[in-house]
């Protein structure tokens, strides 16, 4: 589902700003993402309650992206964001397990990652994995700056002053 035509992870660098609406228990995919998307030194933005996403979603524009991350039925403060989001001309990518959900319809593109479980919860393993790719898409679309960004992260591993000393 598209309303424009281009390569989803140059958005992503060409974005003014990046907003991810997520509640429950997608909320801790929100910030997997953000954190990982931070490393890359981009403008990421978390809204988890429906005051956040109502006062993020407010000023976004036609520069920004919008990821909306929400399973089974749809949670009210992330698809409700969702629409204000493209109401307001931004760029919206669902991240759901369907494509009977709302972000379906509402979202310019849709990526479906499985919930399913053997046991009464969600996993959240297929998401995880989605998150991954969409990871490795963003960092190899400018690859010579991710690269030289992991070789910094991978000496502040080795020698940073956030690790303990033995």
């Amino acid at each position: 589902m598209r309303r424009g035509s281009s390569h989803w992870p140059k958005r992503f660098y060409d974005a003014r700003r990046i907003v991810l609406l997520a509640g429950d228990l997608a909320i801790q995919l929100a910030h997997y993402l953000e954190y990982q998307i931070s490393l890359l030194g981009l403008p990421i933005f978390v809204a988890t309650s429906a005051g956040r996403v109502l006062h993020l979603v407010r000023s976004v524009n036609k520069q920004d992206l919008v990821i909306a991350i929400s399973f089974r039925r749809g949670l009210r403060q992330t698809i409700e964001g969702a629409q204000q989001a493209r109401a307001r001309g931004a760029y919206c990518v669902g991240i759901s397990d369907t494509y009977v959900s709302p972000l379906a319809r509402e979202c310019d593109e849709i990526f479906l990652a499985s919930i399913e479980s053997t046991s009464f919860n969600a996993s959240y393993a297929a998401p995880i994995v989605l998150m991954n790719a969409i990871l490795a898409a963003v960092g190899q679309y400018r690859r010579t700056q991710t690269l030289a960004l992991a070789k910094e992260l991978a000496e502040e591993q080795r020698k940073g002053v956030r690790w303990y000393n033995t």
